[in-house]
């Protein structure tokens, strides 16, 4: 005993790296110049796909819900809602509109973390509040996705909860922050602020309307905890690594060496990965087989299916059936609205077989209408998954996410599609505006969508982001 007494008196204190003042030095110093140009390209094509999927999500009955309780927190005309008519408070437009970007799971990731639909909003909202132009806004997103990363990395293995991890608490008051003008203590303080409540989550929340929080509060609170600090606000100024702080408390195990590693040199955006299609990312590479096969297949009828096999990675089997055996069955729990159509996102099964159905998977198969549809349900038996050991070693050795969807029709007849890697990952990109545009249709005029559209693909020339915002709201009159 007096051996290991001694062992721990002579043994050197912890020190982490001083991540916080890491960060908010970032925050503050980086110039737009200085960030590389396929690095702002990235961003600027990630607020293209973000927006569009923030449109998409207003047709949904959730959303519909919220922009009605959203009164509660007063009024104001500083930002917009996406997609909605009015103005509103900052922290509320980056509450709402971060919600929408993840009400149908039609977000993007950086790593191992979702981004975009906590850290575009963010900056949209704080921009306009600022009257920062697109070159602000612009940096601002930049710096969102490399912290994201790096605190990401930080926690996967103490806090794994797929890729909803719990630190857009850290990203997002730096974002806003850099936005509001704030100095590098302020910066700090914004951390300590955002920070000191831990939001965690949990799979069975994932079920409902109230996932639309894991990004939409700390957007929120972000854009709040920013002013705050802006206005003297004292805070904890290295929330992040403290061993009491933070990342500690959300999770189990802190891998302090990636907080800082590579910071403004190593870029972080360069791993984003976006979604074609509204879903978990392990079921995109099944969807797009399955809407191949819709309009592949001569005479395709979904009547003539009996046999659905989907091949995949173990992963995507963890993952794609995750719910399927709660009781009640989520179908039901859907029925009675105890659960909105968000298990289904992650449901690869049904994804897929409504992908075979309609050749499409959009907002509108997440509605009750379409989830209900008999033709969509008479398939749901037919369904089997089997995990392919090559797709599982490449997944885990390179992150392709394959797939192939074999059907079998009445006729005996097999034919299938398959895929090595999702539409979207960084190594298999997609034109962003056809994201936007999908989602814009049906929510803003053709004219209005394609002139937002092409103000967005040219950000950093725009000289106050307000002008783009009004433009991703519906005409009135």
């Amino acid at each position: 005993m007096a051996l290991a007494n001694k062992t721990t008196r002579d043994a050197a204190p912890f020190s982490p790296p001083p991540a916080t003042a890491g960060f908010a030095d970032f925050a503050h110093d980086i110039a737009f110049d200085a960030i590389p140009a396929d690095v702002v390209d990235i961003a600027r094509e990630q607020a293209v796909a973000t927006i569009g999927s923030c449109l998409a999500g207003v047709n949904m009955p959730g959303a519909k819900a919220m922009a009605r309780g959203l009164g509660i927190l007063g009024s104001g005309s500083d930002a917009a809602l996406f997609g909605l008519p009015g103005r509103v408070p900052a922290p509320t437009a980056a509450l709402f509109n971060a919600a929408m970007g993840q009400i149908i799971e039609w977000d993007d990731w950086v790593l191992i973390s979702h981004t975009g639909a906590a850290v575009v909003p963010t900056a949209f909202a704080a921009g306009e509040y600022a009257k920062a132009s697109g070159r602000e806004v612009l940096a601002a997103i930049v710096i969102g996705n490399e912290i994201n990363g790096r605190t990401s990395r930080a926690i996967q293995r103490g806090a794994y909860v797929g890729n909803g991890l719990p630190n857009h608490q850290v990203e997002t008051p730096l974002v806003a922050g850099r936005l509001f003008g704030l100095d590098a203590r302020a910066l700090r303080r914004s951390v300590g602020l955002s920070a000191y409540m831990a939001m965690e989550n949990c799979f069975l929340g994932w079920t409902s309307d109230a996932k639309l929080l894991i990004n939409g509060l700390p957007a929120m609170w972000g854009v709040v905890s920013a002013a705050f600090a802006k206005e003297g606000m004292i805070a904890n100024e290295d929330m992040v690594e403290h061993p009491a702080g933070y990342l500690s408390t959300v999770s189990e195990e802190v891998d302090y060496d990636e907080l800082l590693k590579g910071l403004g040199s190593e870029w972080q955006t360069r791993t984003l990965n976006t979604k074609r299609w509204p879903a978990c990312a392990y079921n995109l590479s099944p969807i797009e087989c399955a809407i191949a096969l819709h309009h592949g297949t001569p005479k395709f009828d979904p009547a003539r299916i009996r046999r659905i096999r989907i091949f995949c990675p173990g992963v995507t089997t963890y993952v794609g059936t995750r719910y399927q055996a709660m009781q009640p069955d989520v179908y039901e729990m859907i029925r009675q609205d105890r659960m909105t159509h968000m298990p289904l996102a992650f449901d690869c099964g049904y994804d897929v077989i409504a992908s075979l159905v309609d050749g499409e998977l959009t907002w509108r198969q997440y509605t009750k209408e379409r989830i209900f549809a008999d033709e969509i349900q008479r398939l749901r038996p037919l369904v089997e998954f089997v995990t392919d050991a090559e797709m599982q070693a490449v997944y885990y050795s390179d992150y392709q996410y394959g797939a192939r969807v074999e059907l079998t029709l009445d006729s005996g007849e097999v034919v299938s599609e398959a895929r090595n890697q999702l539409l979207g990952a960084r190594d298999r990109p997609f034109d962003h505006a056809e994201k936007f545009l999908e989602g814009a249709r049906g929510v803003l005029d053709e004219a209005r969508a394609k002139e937002a559209l092409a103000m967005l693909r040219n950000l950093e020339d725009v000289k106050d982001v307000s002008t783009i915002t009004h433009l991703l709201q519906p005409h009135k009159g």
